[in-house]
């Protein structure tokens, strides 16, 4: 069986995450869904991959394909917000709960943040068993979404 791996993301990335966050079955449960335009990407991926935000992206990959991404938007007082996204065909693996581990691993050495948050659609039920599995608490739901924390 060949390892998941996460990795930093880099500017060969571009295309690929602008293909996945385009999928109608990944933008289906986000806060913005529809389709982004080319500029639009650019225009938010740029600084990120550059480290000019408070943001930190990994690629998911598999027999040295990228899967997925795993990104962290770092909040005040050691908090950060998950996004998590893989394509359909390497779903239903285990795939984004190693990638989720090793992510976490890493944040726990770096000593960015003692919280992570997840916003899941209140209709995701997938997202919405796996942060339950992964040991995440309920804080809150607010209007259709659901507000999930786990302290590290």
């Amino acid at each position: 069986m060949s390892e998941v791996l996460i990795r930093k993301t880099n500017f060969f990335d571009i295309e690929f995450l602008w293909y996945l966050r385009n999928r109608p079955d990944v933008y289906k449960y986000s806060r913005n869904t529809r389709p982004v335009s080319w500029k639009e990407h650019i225009d938010f991926i740029l600084p990120v991959v550059m480290g000019m935000t408070n943001k930190e992206l990994f690629i998911i990959e598999k027999d040295k394909k990228p899967a997925g991404q795993i990104r962290f938007d770092y909040k005040k007082g050691k908090e950060a917000e998950i996004s998590i996204s893989l394509l359909r065909e390497f779903r239903g693996r285990g795939m984004a709960q190693i990638a989720f581990k090793k992510a976490i691993a890493l944040l726990k050495k770096n000593k960015k943040a003692k919280t992570i948050l997840a916003q899941v659609h209140e209709k995701n039920k997938s997202s919405l068993k796996f942060f339950k599995k992964l040991g995440f608490k309920k804080k809150k739901k607010n209007g259709i979404w659901f507000e999930y924390f786990l302290r590290l």
